[in-house]
């Protein structure tokens, strides 16, 4: 479970005080999948930056698995994949799926065969041994989301993973990471930020609306499309229903 309670962030810069967010509350239950969906600048990658322990809240109060978020980050119960899939050149696939696990000096032959068991689960095991260079954007991605569940983690916090590629890679990455979310061993609690309603709604179990800065959350929607989700899904009278809802909610917020 993550608890977030009336939380507050703000920033200080050249231009004066800037209240990201304000009064935020929200519950994830663990195994979840939430969206989270606002307009830009309303604090959704301030807000996944607070639970995920790279930011401090400057009032309300944060509780990871019944932890601070820092003590949780020191538990490894996070992974985080960003817009940038942000791999090493000079490092292979395999290599940097197995950097979290190197830095932290577990064995050579650990790492690797944990690696390994990733890059299979994340469709890339024919090209442990290839460089970021030769690899696609969706491919490059699909390996940052593997190296960020090296250590099996109990949370898993997106930021706009998707939004750099096309809109047909898009599309079907969003289900090979439900295909990864579905198949991993404990299944982590997912936080997905998105600027895009269909994806939010495709996706999530709860699309969370957050209103413009001071972002606060002004409604949850659930979503009640059927598991597992397809690419047929999407010509479903409910998902454009869905995302009906939630534009609406968006509009009102």
């Amino acid at each position: 479970m993550i608890e977030i309670d009336r939380v507050g962030k703000t920033f200080h810069g050249a231009g004066g005080p800037v209240a990201a967010l304000s009064e935020l509350s929200l519950r994830v239950a663990d195994g979840e999948f939430l969206a989270l969906i606002g307009p830009s600048g309303c604090g959704k990658s301030t807000l996944l930056r607070l639970v995920g322990d790279l930011e401090q809240p400057d009032v309300g109060g944060l509780r990871v698995r019944g932890k601070a978020p820092r003590q949780a980050r020191l538990d490894h119960d996070y992974g985080i994949v960003f817009q940038s899939p942000v791999l090493y050149e000079w490092r292979s696939v395999r290599e940097n799926v197995a950097l979290p696990l190197e830095i932290v000096g577990r064995p050579a032959r650990e790492r690797r065969a944990r690696a390994d068991e990733l890059l299979r689960l994340v469709g890339l095991a024919d090209f442990a041994d290839a460089y970021p260079r030769q690899l696609s954007g969706g491919m490059q991605q699909r390996a940052a989301i593997a190296r960020a569940l090296s250590f099996a983690p109990a949370i898993l916090l997106m930021d706009e993973p998707f939004g750099a590629l096309d809109e047909l890679t898009r599309e079907r990455m969003q289900l090979e990471l439900l295909a990864i979310w579905a198949g991993a061993p404990s299944r982590p609690t997912v936080i997905f930020v998105t600027h895009s309603i269909p994806e939010a709604v495709f996706l999530a179990d709860r699309v969370a609306v957050m209103s413009p800065r001071p972002g606060r959350v002004e409604r949850v929607v659930p979503i009640s499309l059927p598991r597992p989700r397809a690419a047929e899904t999407r010509a479903d009278p409910r998902f454009f229903a869905l995302i009906t809802e939630v534009r609406a909610a968006l509009r009102d917020a």
